[in-house]
Parts: structure tokens; sequence; C-alpha cells
């Protein structure tokens, strides 16, 4: 009886130390470079820039840079800070302002 109620305490334990310490691992699509700008600018007018690796602005074919829509809530930008910012991230292009913008779901700064 000893020897049963000592293996069945083992194994739950074993379960719930198990299960609880694993992190899920986010899955970045692109890579590419927050440029910087200007915070404070109304809709359409600027904004904080972004150029992603491989996928220029169709309709910006001059620089190729996005403006970000959104962000998640977690990520800060120090504007004072070095630019450019190297980061990971999945995004959906924005049809606002003529598909100008992107909406980020996650983003990582890469060091």
């Amino acid at each position: 009886m000893a020897r049963t109620l000592l293996f069945f305490l083992v194994f739950s334990c074993s379960l719930l130390f198990s299960g609880s310490c694993k992190k899920t691992a986010i899955s970045f699509a692109d890579t590419g470079s927050i440029i910087g700008g200007d915070p404070r600018t109304g809709p359409c007018d600027g904004g904080t820039f972004i150029q992603i690796d491989g996928h220029p602005n169709p309709n910006n074919p001059s620089t190729g840079y996005y403006d970000i829509g959104t962000l998640p809530a977690s990520f800060h930008i120090n504007y004072y800070g070095k630019f450019p910012i190297r980061v990971k991230l999945n995004y959906q292009v924005d049809a606002k302002c003529g598909g100008n913008y992107v909406d980020i779901s996650s983003i990582e700064q890469i060091n």
C-alpha cells in the first residue's frame, strides 16, 4: 500500500511540475528595422516608421517604409534612443491611409 501511494505521489508531482514550467515560444515570420519618426504626428501624416526585410511598401517606393499602426502594449520604443532598432515581428498590412500602415501582433527586439 505504501509503495502504491508513493508511486502515485511521485507520478502526480512529475506531471504537475513538468507542465507548469514550459513557456510557449513565439514564432516570428519576419525581421525588420524600426527607423524612427515622430510619434506626435497625426494619422496619415507620418509617425513611427518600420522597414520590413524583403517586403518593401509598394505604396511608398522611394523608401519602402511602412508606418506602424499598432504595437503590442508590452513593447515600448524609446524615441530618444538610438535608431534603427532591429526587430523580429509578425504583422499584417492595414488598409488605412492607402495600405501604408502595418499592425504588429508580436514583436521582439534583436540584440
